[in-house]
């Protein structure tokens, strides 16, 4: 037979399916990478005018707005602008270019809290300059859907107490540590800027100066003041001109607060100190439990070390030790009977 006729004659179903399936997972990979890429372009393109006027330098370099780390990270960068040292933003994208991951995840999200539901997300994190000093506080507008799980993932958001209130649009909450931060936030600019709708997009805005993941060390505790805004990446480009109006309303919020014409009452600052307190000694307590149960762990390694030693030691040696031993204990009843 000629290898024209094999070939003809051989079941090569397996082999096509194989190739189909390669095919159409590269089509689909490349597909969901492309289809990220433009979320990210579309978003930072309409946000551009925003920061151009506000920022020396948008993006992280003169020919790029932004920088790849995976098919479903991105990152840009502002930087040059008085009060603010600088603005990153950090994209968390659907894992399109994935679609088992992408399932996997969306399953796995209904079933577990420790995997969270995949969403196309944008946090905008502004950190003041270092001569921009004003109080440590925390206090945030949260849309009300999700505000259960934004409380949750983040720890800064699980120090306030939550409250409506008139001056928000009614698809948001106030999470705050005192109601006087939360109304001093609020700007003009920014209360103009929030609109009913923008609940479809935004997430919360939060003023803090803790982390975002819960402290395991005090250390971690240190301060450290910033603006976050955390929002859904969308591509209506009307949402998204929405969105730089109250991007440029917090800019506008650290320059206030930085000129100190926006202050606060002690008494409320006061309960900032006595919040920082509270979890300062509950991190002490679990650090002393901590520290406590390697003392035991090292004397009870002491104690089967100096047992293996006995063991292997001399019968003589092994009396001595045990007449030392007894000695120990009738000195220490002793001592309970005069006490």
């Amino acid at each position: 037979m000629t290898i024209l006729q094999r070939a003809l004659l051989n079941d090569w179903r397996l082999e096509g399916f194989t190739i189909a399936f390669i095919f159409v997972f590269v089509s689909l990979f490349y597909a969901g990478d492309l289809y990220n890429k433009r979320l990210v372009t579309r978003l930072l393109n309409n946000l551009k005018s925003t920061f151009d006027k506000n920022f020396y330098q948008f993006g992280i370099g003169p020919n790029s707005l932004y920088v790849k780390d995976s098919s479903e990270n991105y990152a840009s960068y502002a930087t040059g602008r008085s009060n603010i040292a600088k603005v990153n933003i950090i994209f968390k994208l659907k894992p399109r270019h994935n679609s088992f991951v992408w399932i996997l995840e969306t399953v796995l999200s209904f079933f577990t809290a420790t995997v969270p539901y995949p969403t196309d997300r944008v946090d905008f994190v502004i950190t003041p300059s270092s001569d921009a000093e004003y109080d440590n506080f925390i206090s945030a507008i949260v849309a009300k859907i999700g505000m259960n799980d934004y409380r949750k993932f983040n720890y800064f958001l699980s120090l306030t107490k939550t409250s409506d209130s008139a001056n928000l649009p009614q698809s948001f909450v106030y999470m705050s540590e005192a109601n006087e931060f939360q109304e001093k936030i609020t700007t003009p600019e920014l209360k103009k800027a929030l609109t009913l709708d923008s609940a479809s997009y935004l997430r919360y805005i939060a003023v803090t100066d803790q982390p975002s993941e819960h402290p395991v060390a005090l250390h971690e505790m240190t301060p450290r003041r910033r603006i976050v805004v955390s929002a859904h990446v969308t591509s209506n480009v009307d949402q998204i001109q929405q969105l730089g109006k109250i991007l440029d309303a917090l800019f506008s919020l650290v320059d206030k607060l930085a000129a100190k014409e926006i202050t606060f009452k002690s008494e409320a600052l006061k309960k900032i100190v006595k919040t920082r307190e509270v979890e300062i000694s509950k991190l002490k307590k679990i650090e002393e439990e901590i520290k406590q149960e390697k003392l035991a762990d090292e004397k009870a390694k002491l104690k089967r070390e100096e047992r293996e030693k006995l063991r292997n030691s001399s019968k003589e040696d092994q009396l001595k030790a045990e007449k030392r031993s007894q000695e120990r204990r009738q000195r220490k009843q002793q001592k309970k009977m005069r006490a």
